[in-house]
């Protein structure tokens, strides 16, 4: 009979690579899975008086600071103050978004920014507009937009002076919940 020296340190690596394989050998391949997302039928818009007293406070503290917009950098820019004339032309845009179950600049019957601006009565200098959907909080949309150069630029122009916020729930559409704030300087 012949005995075999066999090393406590191969025993081991010798026990484990077995036991490896044959757990590879016994277990099945993963199954591909299909990820279902739903459409979120509980998202919901904060009141009309808590958008208008968070969007200012939110977007007052972000143009309080230095800030990098994508590649430009931008001084602080003066306060803004809220606009009820522009609230109208940002629910008319998120109401329109909601309804027509999408999420554009451009309207569902080709208007822009400035063409909505104006049909509501408010005489500009300069206009922009930031629109987002899918959250519920003012928090979540201004920390979106500042993640965002276009948005992020519009939020800091020191040309802007006066905003105007508003969400539209739709809870058949895709997003749940649209935002429009369009920014705007009186003539």
């Amino acid at each position: 009979m012949t005995l075999f020296n066999v090393g406590v340190t191969k025993l081991k690596t010798t026990f484990v690579l077995v036991l490896s394989l044959s757990l590879l050998v016994g277990c099945p391949a993963p199954e591909k899975q299909t990820i279902v997302i739903l459409k979120n039928k509980f998202f919901k818009c904060e009141p009309s008086g808590i958008i208008k007293k968070k969007m200012v406070t939110l977007i007052n503290n972000a143009r309080s600071f230095k800030r990098k917009c994508g590649l430009k950098t931008f001084t602080p820019a003066g306060p803004i103050k809220w606009n009820s004339t522009l609230v109208k032309a940002a629910l008319n845009h998120s109401r329109d978004m909601a309804k027509h179950d999408f999420l554009s600049h451009t309207g569902s019957k080709g208007s822009s920014a400035d063409k909505r601006v104006k049909k509501v009565g408010y005489a500009w200098k300069s206009v922009g507009e930031n629109i987002s959907a899918g959250s519920e909080t003012c928090e979540e949309v201004v920390a979106g937009w500042l993640n965002s150069p276009g948005h992020c630029k519009n939020i800091m122009n020191s040309n802007f002076t006066e905003i105007g916020a508003a969400c539209f729930r739709n809870p058949s559409s895709k997003y749940g919940t649209y935002w429009t704030l369009v920014l705007a300087s009186p003539l």
